[in-house]
């Protein structure tokens, strides 16, 4: 039997090892200092109902508590003063954007302990928890602070969660406070003001109850420091509600080899395919991932040789190899080139789609909504209609004027130099055509 927990998003394993460079005896058995003093920078205050700091360590890191936090369960930070305030004034949640708590409950799962199972149809888009962390610690903190010291102030923090947050978080998968942690936390980056010294590691005791899956039916995201879960497709009573905690777009020799660090094999319906599905799905991942260079390497070359129907072909492979977790950029690459070529039944079917795919993944203010929003409102409107017909039109004009009445034929050597140019003109004229829309689409 094992519990199953949410994805670590950077190696930390890693971290620790360059981190830690004095492993001389004297600092293996040393107990260093902790600060309880209260004076001077760590004086700072924060809104109520926040508490703190107190039991400042290593420096600027200390002791945040919020009694209200997650329903009155509370939530602990461990971290500088001007990290707890961001985190303390970052907009709050309300259940108004959640589905109603008996949608889904806590059941027994064959072979993964406990998950949370469906009561109802819960329907794509459903936004299904918002949640805080129920602990936070900056990540210099947990690599840098010594052994002793750590437990120590890990144990206080842990203590002023509520019983039942306390339980939740002792179930999860790991031995010891610190080994959940590196097992059980996202990686959220607390950066209002670009700092790249601010990546955090929160750890969500109600998210818990998702077991993994490599086809999830279940997304999340992070804005912030909330914690988001969104069903990516209808999810019937029942039936288990599930995440990924892989990047899924792997052959299943990766997932299951990037699944080990929770010490089980997974058995969802994609790795236990037949030797054929299996290969099938492998092929198409790979082709999923060529594919999608060559748009890219088309693109980065103004377009050059790029097909109306690849868009539309990724996106097929993408719901045969059933990854609805994934697909607002497949959509949105899609849109942009069927209204590159002047389709525009298929650009607005795109767009529309790619909306809701990017409201899904990363929330109502995702960098290309607002560009789609428009693209489906107004598809011949919209900056990129028409971009390679123009540009087609232009190349086929040019031709005819080259080979027009009162012109000498040219043959040898001189013809050749002469298509050259035109052939260069028409690619200025293009590339500068994808250029200006590339720009004014980065200004969406």
């Amino acid at each position: 039997m094992y519990q199953l927990r949410p994805l670590l998003l950077f190696s930390l394993g890693v971290l620790v090892t360059a981190v830690r460079g004095d492993n001389s005896e004297d600092s293996k058995n040393a107990i260093p200092e902790v600060n309880f003093d209260l004076e001077g920078e760590h004086a700072g205050e924060l809104p109520s109902p926040w508490e703190g700091p107190s039991h400042c360590v290593s420096g600027d890191h200390c002791l945040y508590f919020n009694p209200e936090g997650n329903d009155h369960n509370g939530q602990v930070l461990i971290t500088t003063p001007n990290y707890a305030y961001f985190t303390a004034t970052f907009p709050k949640i309300t259940s108004e954007t959640q589905i109603s708590p008996d949608s889904f409950h806590l059941a027994p799962i064959p072979g993964k302990g406990n998950g949370f199972v469906a009561g109802r149809l819960i329907k794509k888009g459903e936004v299904i928890m918002q949640r805080q962390p129920s602990f936070l610690v900056h990540a210099d903190a947990h690599i840098d602070m010594k052994p002793e010291v750590q437990e120590k102030i890990y144990q206080i923090a842990l203590s002023k969660l509520s019983k039942d947050a306390q339980e939740k978080f002792l179930s999860q998968f790991g031995d010891g406070v610190r080994a959940k942690i590196d097992k059980n936390s996202f990686r959220i980056v607390i950066d209002p003001s670009g700092d790249k010294e601010s990546g955090h590691l929160g750890v969500f005791v109600d998210v818990s109850g998702f077991n993994h899956d490599c086809r999830p039916n279940v997304h999340y995201r992070i804005t912030n420091t909330t914690h988001t879960t969104v069903a990516v497709r209808d999810i019937h009573p029942g039936d288990e509600l599930t995440i990924s905690y892989i990047y899924g777009i792997a052959r299943r020799s990766t997932r299951q080899k990037e699944l080990q660090d929770w010490g089980f094999e997974c058995t969802c319906s994609q790795c236990t395919l037949n030797s054929l599905e299996t290969a099938a799905s492998d092929a198409r991942v790979k082709e999923i991932k060529r594919l999608e260079e060559e748009i890219e390497d088309k693109m980065s070359r103004r377009g050059e040789d790029i097909k109306p129907e690849m868009g539309g072909k990724l996106v097929d492979m993408y719901l045969e190899e059933k990854l609805f977790a994934y697909l607002a950029p497949t959509y949105v690459r899609a849109a942009l080139i069927y209204s590159m070529f002047g389709n525009e039944a298929k650009a607005k079917e795109y767009a529309e789609e790619a909306v809701d795919a990017l409201t899904r993944e990363y929330g109502t203010h995702a960098k290309d909504i607002q560009s789609m929003r428009e693209l489906a409102a107004d598809v011949k409107g919209h900056w990129s209609w028409g971009i390679k017909v123009v540009s087609e039109e232009k190349e086929q004009k040019t031709w005819k004027l080259g080979q027009g009445k009162g012109k000498k034929n040219e043959t040898g050597e001189a013809g050749a130099k002469k298509e050259r140019k035109i052939r260069e003109k028409i690619g200025k004229k293009a590339g500068k055509t994808v250029k200006e829309a590339k720009a004014k689409k980065d200004e969406l």
